[in-house]
């Protein structure tokens, strides 16, 4: 069709300019010869009729080819924005995603520092009943062991007086024996050890 309305236009605008050129002689050269001006006037009328169609049928075709140009711009500019859209609702979709595992991930260090907070709680619970039985078995030893020495120093106390009284009864026994028997001695003055 494009070459047909080319070619067409072209022999149209051709023949339109030899007769016309050729009624223009005639009128000039012939101007008598009345019939043979009217029937040229007459292809130049027809051919101006199949130039014009041929004019009207290229600015169809340019007209026509710009819509379909302007359709195809169109079907791209809509696939674009289709594109560019599911482009955008898939990355509404992952970053929605990633603020859910974000949200998800802030919730498990939550639970998870309550967790080591409870755990530290109970160790140091724990620490602090540890340190108040070793406390108190401290205490509890450092009385005893008070109780010990105050049983062990009243036992040094009693050994002490009877091997005061056994001495004190070994002199006198010895004095006698000797002949010196003196009652008023008293020997309770002597000790076993240096206290």
């Amino acid at each position: 069709m494009k070459h047909r309305s080319g070619s067409t236009l072209t022999i149209s605008a051709v023949a339109f300019i030899a007769s016309l050129l050729a009624d223009i002689y005639l009128m000039l050269v012939y101007p008598s010869s009345i019939e043979l001006i009217v029937a040229v006037s007459l292809i130049v009328i027809v051919d101006t009729y199949f130039m014009v169609d041929a004019i009207l049928a290229k600015v169809d075709e340019v007209v026509s080819l710009n819509l379909d140009k302007q359709n195809e711009l169109t079907k791209v500019e809509k696939g674009i924005y289709s594109v560019a859209k599911r482009e955008e609702i898939a990355r509404g979709q992952s970053m929605s995603g990633l603020v859910d595992l974000i949200l998800e991930m802030k919730n498990e260090n939550a639970a998870l520092m309550n967790e080591l907070i409870d755990q530290d709680k109970v160790m140091t619970k724990l620490t602090i009943k540890k340190d108040m039985d070793n406390t108190t078995k401290v205490v509890n030893s450092n009385e005893r062991m008070a109780v010990l020495l105050a049983q062990m120093a009243t036992a040094n106390a009693k050994s002490q007086k009877e091997a005061l009284e056994i001495l004190n009864d070994i002199c006198k026994e010895l004095e006698s024996r000797n002949g010196n028997l003196d009652t008023t001695n008293d020997f309770s003055h002597l000790r076993v050890m240096k206290s």
